[in-house]
């Protein structure tokens, strides 16, 4: 269904369709994640339309968080922000925290790693907001940046610089504070 949709067009609406016919949550996620990948106009409808069927259940709407959150594409950074507004989010909840704002870091490498370091300073600045709250979510956030010595220079740089103000802060918690020296013990 993937290489359908990859297609557009066709492939799309054969998946538009199978997520319409599911009879299971299997089915019609996997339909989901491709119109969620690929899905051009017709994304945005069926995206509501799964969050209408299923906002009660909130397993469910992890997923459906997740899924956005590891769209491989530009809008993705600003979805992830409006998302965190959502009434459906609530940085009180680390499951909600771990399905957004992790899947983002840990799921989705290129806008996380943005060339402009946007994605690195979304993650940290949820970091600092969650630390005094939940540091071992805050601290599980920040080791998305354990590999961030070997990007390239202009990434590495901006990834850097995003750890660096999470290092600073006043009052880390020790969980947050280790992880963040830790990823900048050797740094160059």
């Amino acid at each position: 269904l993937d290489l359908l949709c990859a297609g557009r067009g066709a492939g799309v609406a054969r998946a538009v369709e199978q997520y319409r016919d599911a009879d299971n949550m299997t089915e019609r996620m996997a339909a989901l994640a491709a119109i969620a990948a690929y899905g051009g106009d017709r994304r945005e409808e069926v995206l509501a339309d799964f969050y209408g069927r299923f906002e009660k259940d909130p397993l469910v709407i992890d997923k459906w968080l997740a899924l956005q959150a590891t769209i491989p594409e530009s809008g993705t950074l600003a979805r992830v922000r409006r998302l965190m507004q959502h009434p459906a989010f609530s940085m009180a909840n680390p499951n909600r925290v771990r399905s957004l704002l992790g899947s983002f870091a840990a799921g989705n490498p290129t806008q996380f790693n943005r060339p402009d370091g946007a994605g690195y300073d979304l993650v940290c600045e949820v970091v600092l907001e969650l630390d005094a709250r939940n540091p071992q979510v805050a601290a599980r956030l920040l080791a998305a940046f354990k590999t961030w010595q070997v990007l390239e220079v202009g990434r590495r740089a901006k990834a850097e610089a995003a750890l660096r103000r999470v290092a600073a802060a006043e009052s880390l918690s020790p969980d947050v504070g280790d992880i963040a020296r830790r990823a900048l013990e050797g740094a160059k």
